[in-house]
């Protein structure tokens, strides 16, 4: 009996190409600076290449492909045991989940009956999963294989949508490459409704209406006023509710297991809060009012999905303190993830009890913004006398320094109650350039991981 994984990853998580130009990560220097391939990237007829395993010197899926290969699931096996499911993460995730089927089609093919066929999904990859499981669209006689699926495993998925999305839309969130305009014009175009079916449903109460009238009601987004005010894509919005609607844990088929990791001890977008009471004086929808806001809730999540979010009621979950980005990176999901692939202990690592792990909530910021940081102590203590070093590892053009440069040192104490987390809130650099952060005593690191940081000038 031979056990497979099909990895999906999130949204921005795949490679773009105009025929054999990649126009999707883009340049070491488009990460600092604005994005000069929107032209083709609003292209609806690129073609998906891999997975991203890694951006300039950042680290991306690599070192989860690399942990599925020590647990024994080979993508170069003959047959493979693991497959990537690249997408195109600006369209419909319906069409993702029609790639999914494809590949859960070839390892019933290629292993036979007896194969066990795990998802593991991070981010949106997990609702693209959701829907290939509970749609009712596939079953095991148009999908060979649909029966062979035993777990889908998702890493920081926002079940029932994430607040920031909707930010996203409005304009108001940078991402990876991308200043908040750009996002945004991603998000206004009818062949792109992703973003969209990252909001959360109807059935989610987190948009408030502020009109003091009004009490705090939660405002529907999916009500054409409402989505005049926001400025959302009519289209889009269908779109995401026709995606949600087909969601429901119920349908799930019987023997599947689903397991959510959640993404905690961030400051994350929770909720969003606007008047909605703004009308013209024909009393029609006031596009033109005062734009609505996320608010950010310390502890609320990853910092990009909401706890409350991220699990599903009734199913098996994991909370791990930890950033959206690189959750699936952290000790605890590594070493639960190996279990629930049968591999009990294989990705477990030495805890070194003196170590502290950095997590940015943040992956692209703006020079000199105020950005939370949480480190996380292997043991609880009640001493500490550290140094957060920052050095710069590329010049403002993107390129890598020949001698990373350290920048500058931040000392931090603390003495009182034995605590197992610290927030903190530092500046950014002040130029373009991407940083890594070290935790240092006397000169020594103790840092379990080195956290990067892109400054990108808007």
């Amino acid at each position: 009996m031979a056990e497979t994984v099909v990895f999906v990853p999130g949204i921005m998580g795949s490679q773009l190409y105009l025929e054999n130009d990649i126009i999707w990560p883009g340049t070491p220097a488009e990460l600092l600076f604005p994005y000069q391939k929107m032209g083709q990237l609003l292209n609806p007829n690129l073609r998906v290449g891999d997975i991203i395993r890694s951006v300039s010197i950042a680290n991306q899926y690599a070192s989860l492909i690399a942990a599925f290969k020590q647990c024994g699931f080979d993508e170069k096996a003959t047959p493979a045991t693991l497959i990537v499911c690249p997408y195109d993460w600006r369209k419909d995730n319906r069409l993702a989940a029609e790639l999914l089927a494809e590949h859960v089609k070839k390892l019933r093919v290629d292993h036979g009956v007896d194969v066990v066929i795990n998802i593991v999904a991070h981010s949106m990859g997990g609702l693209v999963g959701r829907y290939f499981l509970e749609s009712g669209i596939y079953t095991e006689a148009n999908c060979q294989g649909f029966e062979q699926v035993r777990r889908l495993i998702t890493i920081g998925t926002p079940h029932r949508g994430a607040p920031l999305a909707l930010c996203a839309a409005m304009g108001q969130i940078k991402r990876l490459f991308l200043n908040a305009q750009q996002v945004k014009q991603i998000a206004d175009k009818d062949d792109f409704p992703a973003l969209y079916q990252l909001m959360p449903p109807k059935s989610e109460p987190y948009l408030w209406n502020t009109d003091p009238e009004a009490r705090l009601e939660p405002a529907n987004l999916y009500e054409d006023d409402t989505a005049k005010v926001l400025g959302l894509n009519a289209k889009n919005l269908a779109s995401a509710e026709a995606f949600h609607s087909a969601l429901d844990t119920t349908k799930k088929p019987k023997g599947i297991v689903y397991f959510c990791f959640i993404g905690t001890r961030q400051n994350t977008i929770c909720n969003v809060q606007g008047n909605f009471a703004f009308k013209d004086g024909n009393g029609r929808a006031y596009v033109n009012g005062p734009r609505p806001e996320g608010v950010d809730i310390a502890d609320g999540g990853d910092g990009t999905v909401p706890s409350w979010s991220a699990s599903i009621a009734g199913m098996q979950q994991l909370a791990v303190g930890g950033d959206h980005g690189t959750l699936y990176k952290t000790p605890e999901v590594l070493r639960t993830l190996g279990a629930l692939l049968g591999k009990q202990g294989v990705l477990s690592s030495e805890i070194r009890p003196d170590h502290v792990r950095i997590s940015m909530r943040d992956e692209v910021v703006s020079p000199q913004s105020k950005q939370p940081v949480v480190l996380f102590f292997n043991q609880p203590t009640g001493h500490l006398d550290v140094e957060i070093v920052v050095v710069k590892l590329t010049g403002s053009d993107g390129n890598e320094l020949a001698a990373p440069s350290v920048i500058s040192r931040m000392p931090v104490s603390y003495d009182g109650a034995p605590i197992d987390t610290l927030g903190l809130t530092i500046d950014a650099p002040q130029f373009a350039g991407v940083y890594e952060f070290d935790i240092q005593v006397k000169g020594i690191s103790v840092v379990e991981n080195h956290a990067k940081l892109i400054v990108q000038l808007d």
